[in-house]
């Protein structure tokens, strides 16, 4: 057995009558020719003993350097999405020990972007919604922001610490929208098949994306990123021929459409609203005969998809106000929020100015009384959103050009921000991931063919973002390019 003057490998300190010595493991600790009062420091366990002469006796000696058990890895880590919390396990030696503090703290944009909680050394950062980071947003309170906040992992005894930083990256832009799709359309009446596509970055001129399996005018197109559904609508050559099938088109390959399934009843003139799983069509009516000398039924209620499952809707809610004619607006992607707005009452020729919110995941009635136009009661409007914000363009009472905004957190009036290039209704809305809102087609003193630009950051409009068809009673949405 070596003795203890052989293997110490430095005295750092003198203990009582005896000295420090550092030691790699307990299992090094020597047994004989130990004096009382020989101390030693091992670094396995990171503890101090005193020999008495015989033995080793374990201290309670304080201010012992914390150090790693695990540490966080790299440097960077990211939020995929707002349903799916970040854990990082960040230990430090005995962090359970209250004598051992947490002082673990992020910069000030993450307070705005997450919430964090932690469970000894589990720290979960559970992240806020995108209309929640798009209130901060408008609020001033990201300015010190690009997506991301830096995260430091700290313990500390009180006079010796470890720590860590970590960049945490959260982007709530939604990848994929890049493709806007114009569905179908009326010049007269009945409906046209034609499904035409442009770039959302750059406008210009349509092109020929495929077709419906059939003409379709006065129906409601919504969608995610990989696929995108045209539903009901008026068809054939006769006026009010109102269809119920659904059908759909994968945004990224261009081709003709294919079956999904079915709303139910026949139905046209109804808005729509679409997160990330689902979509949601509310409100629209159905004439019956075909043709003329018949009547309306109006449907006061929502009804939904499911994008990844085909097949036919399922029952979502009630909705008031009049039903033929409502728009709906959610912005493309990770969405919580729906809105519905206007409508005509066939009966009396009345037209509604009241708007109602949904949830989109969580079927039930929608809130009546949420807000409403700002200016005048309408119907045939056509909506688009951003994370924060509806706006909602042109339409009937009479034809009017009005483009209103209205927050989705809030709601109340909305506020008449820009014009359309004309007085139109039977237009068309979509929006790419969150920038740019696009109003196409319509109908006023003759038919529009002109895709028009919002931006949602200035609410500058321009009026000559794109050509496309030259009918109205059409729909659009967005979805992933090539």
């Amino acid at each position: 057995m070596p003795s203890l003057k052989s293997i110490r490998q430095g005295v750092t300190t003198q203990l009582g009558v005896g000295f420090v010595s550092i030691y790699d493991s307990l299992g090094e600790l020597p047994i004989s020719n130990i004096n009382q009062g020989d101390g030693a420091y091992v670094k396995s366990v990171n503890g101090y003993y005193i020999s008495d002469g015989i033995g080793w006796r374990s201290t309670t000696l304080a201010n012992k350097d914390p150090y790693w058990e695990i540490e966080p890895s790299g440097t960077d880590r990211e939020i995929v999405d707002s349903a799916t919390p970040l854990i990082v396990i960040a230990k430090a030696n005995d962090s359970d020990n209250p004598n051992l503090v947490n002082q673990s703290v992020g910069t000030d944009s993450a307070q705005y972007m997450v919430d964090v909680t932690n469970d000894s050394s589990v720290f979960t950062f559970t992240p806020k919604t995108k209309l929640q980071i798009a209130d901060a947003v408008a609020a001033g309170n990201l300015t010190d922001s690009n997506g991301d906040f830096v995260y430091t992992f700290k313990w500390s005894d009180g006079i010796n610490f470890v720590s860590k930083s970590l960049t945490i990256t959260y982007n709530t832009v939604i990848p994929g929208f890049t493709r806007g799709l114009i569905s179908g359309g009326t010049y007269t009446t009945g409906g046209y098949s034609n499904i035409d596509m442009f770039t959302l970055a750059t406008g210009g001129n349509t092109t020929s994306f495929g077709s419906m399996s059939i003409g379709r005018g006065g129906h409601t197109a919504f969608g995610n990123a990989s696929r995108s559904l045209f539903a009901g609508g008026e068809t054939g050559s006769s006026a009010n021929s109102e269809v119920s099938s659904v059908e759909y088109v994968t945004p990224s390959t261009t081709g003709n459409g294919a079956s999904f399934g079915s709303m139910n009843m026949n139905r046209a003139w109804m808005g729509s609203v679409a997160n990330l799983t689902r979509g949601v069509i509310g409100n629209g009516a159905d004439y019956s005969p075909p043709g003329g000398g018949g009547s309306w039924t109006n449907y006061n209620r929502s009804d939904y998809f499911t994008f990844d499952t085909l097949g036919n809707a399922s029952y979502f809610g009630y909705m008031g106000g009049y039903a033929r004619g409502t728009s709906g607006a959610a912005n493309s992607g990770d969405n919580t929020y729906g809105v519905f707005v206007g409508g005509i009452n066939p009966s009396t020729n009345a037209y509604s100015s009241s708007m109602q919110r949904i949830t989109i995941d969580t079927t039930g009635t929608a809130s009546s009384g949420f807000g409403s136009f700002g200016q005048t009661q309408k119907a045939y409007a056509a909506g688009c959103a951003s994370s924060s914000h509806t706006y909602f363009a042109g339409g009937l009472y009479p034809t009017i050009d009005d483009i209103e905004k209205h927050s989705i957190t809030t709601g109340g009036s909305a506020t008449n921000i820009g014009n359309l290039s004309a007085d139109k209704y039977s237009l068309a809305g979509t929006q790419d991931a969150g920038n740019y809102g696009f109003f196409s087609g319509g109908y006023g003193s003759t038919y529009y063919s002109n895709i028009e630009q919002i931006n949602f950051s200035s609410d500058a409009i321009a009026a000559n973002f794109g050509s496309g068809p030259n009918r109205y009673r059409l729909a659009s949405t967005s979805g992933g390019g090539a």
